[in-house]
């Protein structure tokens, strides 16, 4: 008998049992990322209360990403070649213990440290996440899962800040999300013995290789090669810059409109970032529902169209505290919306690796992208804010968008070649 908590390549038939898995899977990562972002949601509280600066607040969280980011590659090949349910129990445990000393110390060394431990043991979270639900489950499930799960991260922000304009004190987030990333690992372990005498073992489908691949070695192809092939590093260096605008938006706008406009209070703030999020999940559903695979069928193809439409919105920004908030508001919303497809559209991309076993890999590596995004974008724009105001921020965010443009640019080619060359299955 196959076990989840000790085997990696295995999987299940059973479409209805798959289904509930990932269920869970979907609810437990939108409240784990809840769970990240505790200190996002009550960023304005904190600073508004004086019990941090917004330049020692968006620190700590940066501390969190600057150590999550390379660990996430890591996780990565851990998640490809050791249990992914293992890596995600470990997490939520860790984080856990993490979260209730938060609650009762907070000193800022205490937060300081906890929170760095909460980005070292939450190194295989995400790639295990990937692994389970692009390999372990049914495959014919495989994009709309996918799909689903780029909702997590929204709503996961959304439960954050909900939690903190309804609590009376910014400290409450972190108890809560003690007790609920405790009940998840519970559930997590019942779901392995429950589906453990189901699983069947995965044999690996070899790469189909064209004429002149077939010249070549008949060892198989490096890692890195196929990385290099397929235009993932501009793709990766996109994701990067991509993040630094995109998640300053979801994070930082509550303040940036509370400081910029004298009547948005840090709560009212907080309810307008709800609003923003929401407009995100809007983006998913733009991708799958309208445009792809409908209208364009590539998703770097559509990765550019998304940057391009986005653009604009970003450079509406640049007038923050002169035009009305109405308008930033929506200009906000709509940066959300393709931001967020273009994630979604980034993990469809990271399918096309399954049929070489690298799918938990590129997850990892992303995902490691994106955490270093997060993590430039606390320490640097909040200082920014601090020093120089948010229209200097804002101005950042446009060049940086230009350049994320030029990458995704340089990006397409490869990518169509490597999809079509690969012959590589969704």
């Amino acid at each position: 008998m196959r076990h989840l908590l000790s085997d990696t390549n295995i999987h299940l038939e059973n479409k209805r049992l798959s289904r509930i898995f990932f269920i869970f899977l979907l609810i437990m990562y939108a409240l784990v990322y809840m769970t990240k972002n505790c200190f996002t949601g009550a960023l304005s509280k904190i600073v508004a209360e004086g019990a941090l600066t917004l330049t020692q607040a968006t620190w700590i969280n940066a501390a969190f990403y600057f150590v999550y980011a390379p660990l996430q590659v890591l996780g990565g090949i851990f998640a490809d070649k050791y249990s992914p349910e293992k890596l995600i129990t470990i997490g939520l445990l860790g984080s856990a213990a993490a979260n209730l000393v938060i609650f009762f110390n907070q000193s800022f060394t205490v937060i300081l440290l906890c929170w760095i431990f909460n980005a070292i043991i939450q190194f295989g979270l995400w790639p295990g996440v990937f692994k389970v639900m692009s390999s372990q489950l049914v495959r014919s499930d495989r994009q709309k899962m996918v799909f689903f799960m780029s909702f997590s991260g929204s709503v996961g922000l959304i439960f954050v800040y909900i939690v903190s304009a309804f609590t009376p004190k910014w400290q409450y987030n972190f108890i809560i999300s003690s007790v609920t990333l405790t009940v998840l690992a519970v559930i997590l372990l019942i779901f392995c013995r429950i589906l453990d005498p189901m699983m069947k073992n995965d044999k690996l489908p070899e790469p189909v290789k064209n004429e002149s691949e077939e010249k070549n070695e008949r060892s198989s192809v490096k890692m890195w090669h196929i990385f290099l092939i397929s235009g993932f590093f501009a793709l990766l260096f996109a994701t990067l810059l991509r993040t630094m605008i995109g998640e300053s938006v979801n994070t930082l706008s509550s303040t940036m409109l509370s400081q910029s406009y004298e009547h948005i209070s840090p709560t009212l703030g907080n309810l307008l970032s709800i609003l923003i999020i929401l407009a995100g999940i809007a983006g998913s559903l733009l991708i799958k529902f309208v445009i792809f695979p409908r209208l364009i069928k590539n998703e770097i193809v559509c990765y550019l169209l998304m940057l391009i439409l986005s653009f604009p919105f970003v450079f509406t920004l640049r007038f923050v505290g002169k035009m009305s908030v109405g308008l930033i508001v929506f200009s906000l919303c709509m940066i959300s919306l393709f931001f967020t497809a273009i994630g979604l559209l980034t993990n469809y991309f990271n399918m096309h690796y399954t049929k070489f076993g690298l799918n938990g890999t590129a997850a990892g590596i992303i995902n490691a992208a994106s955490a270093l995004g997060f993590a430039l974008q606390y320490c640097l724009f909040g200082s920014i804010a601090d020093s120089y105001g948010w229209p200097t921020v804002t101005t950042i965010w446009i060049i940086l968008s230009v350049i994320t443009i030029i990458c995704i640019v340089l990006a397409i080619r490869p990518s169509i070649r490597f999809i079509k060359n690969g012959q590589i299955q969704k």
